[in-house]
């Protein structure tokens, strides 16, 4: 499909009512997942196919600001705790910590300046949480590695920097997020977004606060300005 066949308003609406059932009538995590996968799927049938430039150990984009909805951090937390040993997650944490101290407030182009690179892009290059990488992620697809590579070196100019992106992608996923966003907020769960990175590291350090997010309570204003 391209852009001219594709209709946000009428997708947005179809994927609410697959989102619907999973949400109401107070969610568990399992559910959340699902919901997640259910974001993904939509976006990907629109998707499937399209030629992209991306593939592993291609992380130019990963210096960018990443924020995520709070099932995503949830989904992401639970994730790491299954999949490292605790020596691992405890240097995980760590790292996600100093993260949060200084490289989350940097806006996309000082990030880039100063080389910081998503606290979860491993030394090779790759996505340690891949499999569950949020929704913003999911939509940045890139044409043109070689753009993407310049547009995103260390290097200042007061040349335009364009990378040349699946802009249909983009819109699906970025439609999927606000979807979800507008349904958290119908059932009156937090619906409020969070640099990804602080946001894992909140659900790995106090688990309860999962609980605290199902059961339709705001979490605390302090994860924001940690």
């Amino acid at each position: 499909m391209d852009a001219t066949g594709w209709n946000p308003d009428a997708f947005a609406a179809q994927l609410k009512e697959r989102l619907e059932p999973l949400l109401s009538g107070g969610p568990r995590q399992a559910h959340l997942g699902k919901a997640l996968q259910t974001c993904c799927e939509a976006a990907e049938s629109l998707c499937h196919g399209r030629i992209m430039a991306c593939g592993a150990g291609c992380p130019h984009c990963c210096v960018l600001n990443v924020a995520v909805l709070l099932p995503e951090a949830i989904i992401i937390a639970d994730w790491l705790h299954n999949a490292l040993l605790p020596a691992e997650l405890a240097v995980l944490k760590k790292t996600l910590a100093l993260h949060r101290c200084w490289g989350r407030w940097m806006d996309d182009e000082e990030r880039i300046a100063k080389k910081v690179t998503c606290p979860f892009l491993d030394l090779a290059g790759s996505c340690l949480i891949h499999p569950v990488r949020p929704l913003a992620c999911r939509g940045v697809s890139s044409l043109d590695r070689a753009s993407c590579r310049e547009a995103l070196a260390p290097v200042l100019t007061d040349e335009p920097q364009l990378v040349v992106t699946d802009l249909l992608r983009r819109a699906a996923y970025d439609e999927s997020f606000r979807a979800l966003a507008e349904l958290l907020k119908v059932y009156w769960l937090d619906a409020r977004s969070i640099e990804l990175g602080s946001g894992v590291l909140a659900f790995l350090e106090e688990p309860a606060l999962v609980d605290h997010f199902l059961g339709a309570r705001r979490l605390p204003d302090e994860l924001w300005r940690a």
